[in-house]
C-alpha cells in the first residue's frame, strides 16, 4: 500500500496541482450519492492533532441521465477508492482513479456484421473538489 492518495479534483488539477492524503491517517470513510445525481466521498482523519474530513465530489452526466442508478455510482466511487489504496503496494502514491460519467451507448442492433456504431460516448467523471475540513 502507498503511502499517500492522490487526488486531482477541480480546476487546479489541470494545472498539475493535486491533493495528497495520508492512507496511514485515515480513519473512515463514507460514499454518498444524492439527488443532484453528484456522487461524494468522505475521508474521515483520526489523527486528533489533524481530525477532519476530506470531501471529494464527482459530478453525475452534464445535460440528462448517467445510466446509473445512486447505489451503482456510491458503488463505483468505493471501488475506485479501494483500488487506489491497494495499488503500488511499497510506494509513495496512488492515484484515486476516476468514474465512469456516462455509460457507453451503441445503436440498436440491426444485424449487421463487424462494427457496432456508438450513438453515446463512454464519458469520465472528474472530481470538482477535494475540500478538507476541520
Amino acid at each position: 500500500m502507498a503511502q499517500f492518495l492522490k487526488v486531482p479534483a477541480g480546476p487546479v488539477a489541470n494545472d498539475g496541482i493535486e491533493t495528497l492524503i495520508n492512507i496511514a491517517e485515515i480513519g473512515g470513510v463514507t460514499s454518498i450519492a444524492n439527488a443532484s445525481s453528484v456522487t461524494t466521498l468522505v475521508i474521515q482523519m483520526r489523527n486528533p492533532k489533524t481530525a477532519g474530513t476530506y470531501t471529494i465530489k464527482v459530478p453525475g452526466a452534464v445535460g440528462g441521465s448517467t445510466g446509473f442508478t445512486a447505489a451503482e455510482r456510491v458503488a463505483d466511487l468505493a471501488k475506485e477508492y479501494n483500488k487506489a489504496l491497494t495499488a503500488n503496494p511499497g510506494g509513495i502514491v496512488s492515484t484515486l482513479g476516476n468514474v465512469v460519467a456516462q455509460k457507453q451507448a451503441p445503436a440498436a442492433q440491426t444485424g449487421l456484421q463487424g462494427r457496432q456504431p456508438i450513438t453515446k460516448p463512454l464519458v469520465m467523471a472528474q472530481y470538482t473538489t477535494c475540500i478538507y475540513a476541520v
